[in-house]
């Protein structure tokens, strides 16, 4: 149903529609033919309701399609590749083609990211991906600094025409359903009226939340492409996005309590929307101030010594016998090889220790280790502040596996060398102010000491 992006000479991107879109259909239509209709539209057949609630899902499902459409096209006006537009539950998301990174530098995840905008833009998906199993691919110097945006991403002057054209087309469109609904004749036509009055509302107060200036939603993008056309520059203008957001959060949350009083559990809704925004932008802030106190941290700097080797076909018995010393600590984790000693995944002491007492002399190693698809993985030369949101993409092993591809183990895959965990990074942290780095209002800059 669609087609593929235009490189490949169609015109249209590939639209997928997950099954979670038939139950969002379902429930708007029970809600507008069984709720809403017959109190507006009183002494109309069942059929009628039921038709006119699911022409009103179909609206906004055309809606959201036409949305991603413009916002497409915009993309590849600024020369993005368009993958796919996918229908789900929770509504649309537009699948775009990573940029190419400038300079040679690290990639991580597929060639693919979610320009992510949902039914109401607020939490909308990280273009950011996990990186594949074998981690980071290209090895090369890193095309930026740490702390810097990704070069992996979008443009933002290129994000907030996406996001522009999406905001533009549902603003056209809610404006001219709620006009038809408002000034269409009675009669024959009450019901149509009053589902297009419906629909253009609903559409308009998503366009209106999405205005809001708060992390990742599209009023953020434009209010960044903003700040960096005034000459700011993009850490800047990320701040000054999450300073906005707290903001918006707290009026928003004031306001909501005011209307709860003045006029009711309606301003909720408010409320609602405030505590979002002033979660994400105060989640962004924190991850400033992380990036910040991470520059010029890299994972050689940081990382443990590689873990201790267990053979998948040991027992867990035999395993425990091995690693656990009286009076010694015990490795968290340790690496699972086959006979030919590749590397299939890790093991976790506490899910050895879990095994029970009488299975642990037949159950082998093997039945704990966590696969290496589900495990991060990092090069020692990337950036610290790159890697560490793998642990949270990743987290079933705890660990960032650090694989150097410039050596080779006896199995010929790369070598383990380290492994990074919330105690390292952590360290990393801790240690920013006597590295010099200071966070002031949600943005850092260097901190020099006197004498320096």
């Amino acid at each position: 149903m669609g087609t593929q992006d235009a490189g490949s000479g169609r015109r249209l991107p590939r639209i997928v529609v997950r099954p979670g879109l038939a139950v969002s259909v379902a429930i708007v239509t029970a809600l507008l033919g069984w709720l809403t209709l017959p109190v507006t539209v009183p002494n109309r057949t069942g059929s009628a309701y039921f038709s006119a609630g699911l022409l009103g899902a179909l609206l906004l499902v055309g809606i959201l399609v036409a949305a991603d459409l413009a916002r497409a096209l915009a993309a590849r006006r600024a020369g993005v590749d368009v993958h796919a537009i996918q229908l789900g539950a929770f509504g649309s998301r537009l699948v775009l083609g990573r940029p190419p990174v400038p300079g040679g530098g690290f990639r991580r995840g597929p060639d693919e990211m979610v320009w992510g905008v949902g039914a109401s833009g607020v939490g909308a998906a990280e273009p950011y991906p996990a990186e594949p199993s074998g981690g980071a691919t290209a090895p090369g110097p890193p095309a930026q600094q740490p702390g810097e945006p990704r070069s992996d991403g979008l443009d933002p002057r290129a994000d907030a025409a996406i996001a522009r054209a999406g905001l533009l087309t549902t603003l056209l469109l809610g404006a001219a359903l709620t006009t038809l609904g408002v000034f269409a004749p009675g009669g024959t036509f009450a019901l149509a009226a009053r589902v297009g009055l419906w629909v253009g509302t609903f559409t308009l107060l998503i366009t209106l939340v999405d205005l809001l200036p708060s992390p990742r939603t599209p009023g953020g993008r434009v209010l960044a492409a903003f700040v960096l056309r005034r000459g700011g520059d993009p850490r800047r203008a990320a701040a000054v996005v999450a300073q906005t957001g707290v903001i918006v959060g707290w009026v928003l949350l004031a306001a909501g309590v005011a209307a709860c009083f003045l006029v009711g559990f309606v301003g909720l809704w408010a409320v609602l929307l405030g505590w979002m925004a002033l979660a994400s932008s105060r989640l962004e802030q924190a991850r400033q101030r992380a990036g910040t106190a991470l520059e010029g941290v890299f994972i050689r700097d940081v990382m443990a010594p590689p873990p201790p080797r267990l053979p998948s076909w040991q027992t867990v018995d035999a395993a425990l016998a091995e690693v656990v010393r009286p009076g010694a600590l015990v490795a968290p984790v340790f690496t699972v090889h086959e006979v030919d000693d590749a590397l299939i995944g890790v093991a976790l002491a506490r899910a050895l220790a879990a095994v029970p007492l009488d299975d642990r002399d037949l159950a082998r190693v093997s039945r704990v280790t966590i696969p290496m698809s589900a495990v991060p993985t990092a090069r020692p030369d990337e950036p610290l502040a790159v890697v560490a949101p793998r642990l949270a993409a990743r987290p079933a092993a705890g660990f960032v596996l650090v694989l150097d591809e410039d050596q080779r183990d006896p199995a010929g895959g790369p070598r383990v060398v380290g492994v990074v965990g919330p105690l390292e990074i952590r360290r990393a942290l801790e240690t920013a102010p006597a590295r010099g780095r200071a966070v002031v209002a949600g943005f850092s800059r260097p901190h020099h000491h006197p004498g320096r």
